[in-house]
């Protein structure tokens, strides 16, 4: 019960913006420039937002040390690996996006990597920079699947990898 309580805290603190972007997301995979057909062209987003959501619940469920860390830390993680699909990769991001890509500097990226897997060090151990390698594999693969298939990287896109990050960062602190 406390996993599905927490799941439902991180829904609202992020005001379901990741969800959103991961539902979206996986909707224009199915059907890149395809019309909607009855209603259910929209299923790969439902599904991934129930399997995500899911995958999130059990991992939180089954932790069985340094449940609170971990909790704080997923969220961290997966918000820096944005900083990693931002950077250096601003002249292929929507308008609304650019601004945001374009200053992100070298220097940001390093100072969020530096702060961010330090502390997941301090508190996990060097699992926390295979988890570090992991989200940050899923970031660069997600912005060249994304931008092979759609060209311009959206605010949706970043909602998915945020979201893809917390999931995999949950799992990994479960499994490693």
């Amino acid at each position: 019960m406390l996993s599905v309580l927490v799941i439902a805290l991180l829904i609202v603190a992020t005001g379901a913006t990741p969800m959103a972007g991961t539902k979206n997301t996986f909707d224009s995979m199915q059907r890149p420039n395809q019309p909607a057909r009855n209603g259910g062209a929209e299923i790969l987003g439902f599904a991934a937002i129930i399997i995500v959501t899911l995958l999130k619940v059990r991992a939180i469920d089954i932790m069985d040390d340094n449940v609170t860390a971990k909790i704080f830390l997923a969220p961290g993680l997966a918000r820096w690996a944005l900083v990693v699909l931002l950077y250096g990769y601003h002249d292929r991001c929507e308008e609304t996006m650019r601004p945001i890509a374009e200053n992100t500097k070298l220097w940001h990226l390093g100072i969020t990597t530096l702060a961010t897997l330090g502390l997941a060090t301090y508190l996990l151990g060097r699992e926390a920079l295979w988890m570090g390698l992991a989200v940050s594999l899923l970031a660069l693969l997600s912005r060249a699947i994304l931008h092979r298939r759609h060209a311009v990287l959206t605010q949706n896109n970043f909602g998915a990898v945020t979201d893809l990050g917390e999931m995999l960062t949950l799992v990994l602190m479960t499994v490693l």
